[in-house]
């Protein structure tokens, strides 16, 4: 404590961030500060002054880091980028859940299509969502192109432009069979950035240039052209209001609230759209050790809207947050064309919404939590049975595979706190044996496991409480 201390006093006057790091250098937690001094210093002395949740963040502190910024708000931004690449321990964190996925526009080919994907990548390409589910974006899709019609199919363009018969949705008159060759490039790209607009949530500003030129046409007395844009105004228009419908992001008001249980703290999201309930959310997290309910919130607000391509105009939340000026500028320059209003309603019927998503977080957390509890009492039990000096939080299973003697692996399977960790399984391939012995095979296979935790691999940096193997004398 005494090296941490020498170091902090050392640390400039200015913003930044600070990463606390355990003792195999692991990043467990990412703060930012307007001055780095005060801030980290702060951790260091008069620990017995420190509520227990952060007595026992800094009891794990075998080092720090720290990056200087010109800003509090660039530190803002470092901070949660470097969350979001290091997921520490003692921060809030949301899981890149595959029920939350991405419409991806592949901007860069010739003729862009739409696709689905769990999570955006830097590729260059642009993207739309979070989504509720794939179901939801596929509709998107779906819905998007047939307003407008484009095509959906497999067919890549212009490779595929004159190959083959045009598909039942030229028939239908829901595309105009770009693969036939009679809609020019220029004609496709118009229409790609119609979709865009709409699923920007601009649907109406594209409606009123439409009727422009459906009043041109009928001036010019073309109006078999004008009854063809009339089409396609109403389509947009009612698709403007699907879309907001699907994608859950084109609220105006966003409600959110916090319940923090013993094992799993809820987040409640209610959408509003010009005061009619939209639809509404929850996340689950497992309550953090070090956060008291602001910074909690301050942290899911900063994760939720993060990878969002369209935000709320107002958001109510049930507790004040230590930054609310700087993610309100960093969601109005960052995020949004347009200000975003973060408040805490304190009277009215503003409070009585914010007591409703309360309430709502708090069966969620309470009904999550029990469930955890029941998980905790089976695994403190498990170890009671097998004489352990611990509860098995991580179990880790091996079994051998083989075909006929030959090209043997082995596999590692995980469980923390009662349920499977699958980004922790691993396979090994054997190497030191020739023919079938699954004895020596699992002396082999949990022997490398050790070995990678010992050269402090970061793909074994826990070591189980548990092992299981099946195959032994």
């Amino acid at each position: 404590m005494d090296y941490l201390k020498d170091r902090a006093v050392s640390l400039p006057d200015k913003p930044g961030v600070y990463l606390m790091l355990d003792k195999t250098k692991q990043v467990i937690y990412v703060g930012k500060a307007k001055n780095l001094y005060n801030r980290v210093t702060s951790y260091f002395r008069s620990v017995e002054n420190h509520d227990i949740k952060t007595r026992l963040m800094v009891s794990q502190v075998s080092d720090f880091d720290y990056i200087v910024t010109d800003t509090e708000f660039e530190a803002l931004v470092l901070e949660n980028s470097l969350i979001k690449r290091h997921k520490p321990k003692y921060n809030i964190l949301l899981k890149d859940d595959k029920g939350y996925p991405y419409i991806r526009l592949s901007v860069n080919e010739e003729y862009p299509r739409f696709s689905i994907v769990s999570k955006p990548a830097d590729d260059g390409a642009k993207y739309f969502g979070p989504y509720r589910g794939r179901v939801e974006s596929r509709q998107a899709i779906e819905a998007v192109c047939a307003a407008l019609k484009l095509p959906t199919c497999k067919r890549r363009f212009p490779r595929d432009i004159g190959k083959g018969r045009p598909c039942l949705n030229r028939h239908l008159g829901k595309c105009r069979a770009v693969c036939m060759g009679k809609v020019s490039r220029e004609e496709y790209l118009e229409s790609v950035n119609r979709a865009v607009m709409i699923l920007e949530g601009k649907s109406q500003s594209i409606a009123e240039k439409l009727k422009e030129r459906m009043n041109a046409y009928s001036a010019e007395l073309k109006f078999e052209a004008a009854a063809r844009v009339r089409d396609e105004i109403r389509a947009i228009e009612n698709l403007g209001i699907r879309q907001k419908v699907l994608s859950g992001g084109m609220s105006d008001t966003d409600v959110i609230a916090v319940f923090t249980a013993e094992s799993k703290s809820a987040f409640s999201i209610l959408h509003y759209l010009k005061g009619e309930l939209l639809e509404t959310e929850t996340r689950l997290i497992e309550t953090p050790v070090y956060a008291n309910r602001g910074e909690l919130i301050s942290g899911f607000v900063k994760q939720y809207y993060g990878n969002r391509s369209r935000l709320p105009k107002s958001i109510w939340l049930s507790d004040a947050i230590p930054d609310a000026e700087l993610i309100e500028r960093w969601l109005s320059e960052e995020k949004n064309p347009g200000r975003v209003k973060i408040s805490v309603p304190a009277r009215g019927e503003k409070l009585q919404t914010v007591r409703m998503a309360e309430e709502n977080a708090k069966q969620k957390a309470l009904t999550a939590s029990t469930k955890t509890e029941r998980i905790n009492r089976s695994l403190e039990d498990l170890g009671k049975i097998l004489n352990l000096e611990k509860t098995p939080v991580r179990i880790e299973a091996y079994d051998i595979s083989h075909t006929a003697g030959a090209d043997m692996v082995s596999s590692m399977i995980v469980f923390e706190n009662g349920a499977p960790a699958k980004n922790e399984y691993r396979k090994f391939t054997i190497k030191t044996l020739e023919g079938s012995d699954d004895c020596a095979a699992m002396r082999e296979t949990v022997a490398r496991r050790i070995e990678r935790y010992l050269i402090n691999d970061e793909k074994f940096n826990a070591l189980p409480d548990l092992i299981l193997v099946d195959g032994g004398k």
